[in-house]
């Protein structure tokens, strides 16, 4: 008799760096929010698993049946010889509302790729590709006055781009209450934003590019206080991005001047976060989350407004009838949750707060497995109809499959 035994780690990680890479490169323009044209962008809230119907928590929440990217500790639970992927897409609807104004927009595309595996029967790893920042806004008809003059000119900007974020998680388990993880991030990305102006008679293009790219780095852990509660927190390490930018000016039709420089260096900064998960009984559990982004300690500003400290609370409730039914609906799980957070930057001394209210469902593949299709739907509003300002409200639906699959298989041949 001859054991053969089918491994394809590396085949499966090259695949996936590939695949994801083309993916991602297909997929500039995640967002279409106004918003994004400060800084890097709007950040992506979007995450694998089921933690887009639950408020976006999941800080204290153990390895389950899908990959949470919210806390590297939990990668110390992922079940022996499993090997869990996930692909997720997302299509989001936007209103905007500026001075008796509405505009809507739209759009769809890819929100991640995620494996995860056990090394060893304590410690499990995970590979993540996802977008950290969105860009995409379009902004038509700014009046300028000419300097030296009485005279004005019109402006048409659109940005788009982003970075995406690659990220390494490693968990271990120390006994069977304390989980301890690790987790390292390279950032990188493209940010394009192209100006057209008419003066009088000339036409003037301005496409800048901006590229940044960097390494950020974090620990987190989980501990079981009992059979009913837990507890977790996660730090990400304040962290500074290189970036170049190359401008490339056109006027009416000459050929093109292009320019070369180094950006200042863009700064992130602590974060912390800390979470609870309780257990009420065998079908219903509860998320608590909070995290604080210290922007104040970056001394960074924006062309028009300021960095200032952000505070985010979750809260995310998951009901699971039965996990082992005979029937498919007792094996469905139903999700909901709540997330607010006061925006990381004040314009005119008004911040772009958001809040969400999620819903949603994982629908089992198969009963003898973790495959589950996790879905879930989005109501949110960010920013308001002052001091200049632009309220945005926005419907989003997140589609995640995630599939359980055999790491290890033995083949036997009499």
């Amino acid at each position: 008799m001859l054991s053969i035994m089918t491994n394809h780690k590396f085949y499966y990680i090259i695949s996936f760096l590939l695949i994801g890479q083309f993916v991602f490169s297909q997929t500039n323009n995640l967002s279409s929010s106004p918003y994004s044209v400060y800084g890097l962008g709007v950040n992506n809230e979007i995450n694998p698993g089921k933690t887009n119907a639950l408020g976006n928590t999941g800080i204290a929440m153990p390895f389950e049946n899908s990959i949470n990217n919210l806390n590297p500790a939990s990668f110390g639970n992922i079940p022996d010889k499993g090997f869990f992927f996930d692909i997720g897409m997302k299509a989001e609807s936007e209103t905007l509302f500026e001075n008796g104004n509405e505009e809507s927009r739209f759009n769809a595309n890819f929100s991640n790729m995620a494996i995860a595996f056990p090394i060893t029967k304590r410690s499990g790893i995970g590979l993540t590709l996802i977008p950290f920042t969105n860009v995409g806004y379009v902004v038509l008809g700014i009046e300028t006055e000419i300097d030296g003059s009485s005279g004005t000119f019109l402006s048409n900007i659109d940005g788009s781009g982003g970075l995406n974020d690659i990220r390494l998680n490693y968990g271990y388990s120390v006994n069977k209450n304390l989980n301890i993880g690790l987790n390292g991030s390279f950032l990188w990305g493209k940010i394009t934003e192209n100006e057209t102006d008419l003066i009088e008679e000339s036409l003037l293009f301005i496409s800048e590019e901006n590229y940044y790219n960097g390494f950020r780095f974090g620990a987190g852990f989980q501990y079981t206080l009992n059979d009913k509660i837990s507890v977790g927190s996660i730090i990400n390490f304040p962290t500074n991005l290189k970036g170049d930018q190359s401008v490339f000016v056109v006027i009416n039709n000459s050929p093109t001047v292009e320019i070369e420089d180094n950006l200042d260096a863009f700064k992130l900064p602590l974060e912390i976060g800390f979470g609870t998960r309780v257990k009420l009984n065998e079908h219903l559990f509860f998320n608590i989350d909070y995290k604080r982004n210290f922007w104040n300690s970056t001394d960074q500003s924006d062309s028009i407004g300021d960095y200032v400290d952000q505070d985010f609370i979750g809260i995310g409730a998951e009901f699971v009838p039965r996990r082992n039914g005979f029937k498919y609906w007792e094996r469905i799980n139903y999700r909901a949750g709540f997330n607010f957070d006061n925006g990381s930057l004040a314009i005119n001394n008004t911040r772009i707060n958001n809040f969400a209210l999620n819903v949603g469902v994982g629908l089992p593949l198969k009963s003898e497995r973790n495959s589950i299709v996790n879905f879930g739907y989005t109501y949110g509003q960010k920013g308001q109809i002052n001091n200049g300002l632009i309220k945005e409200n926005y419907h989003l639906v997140t589609l995640n499959f995630s599939l359980e699959g055999i790491w290890f298989e033995k083949r036997y041949i009499d």
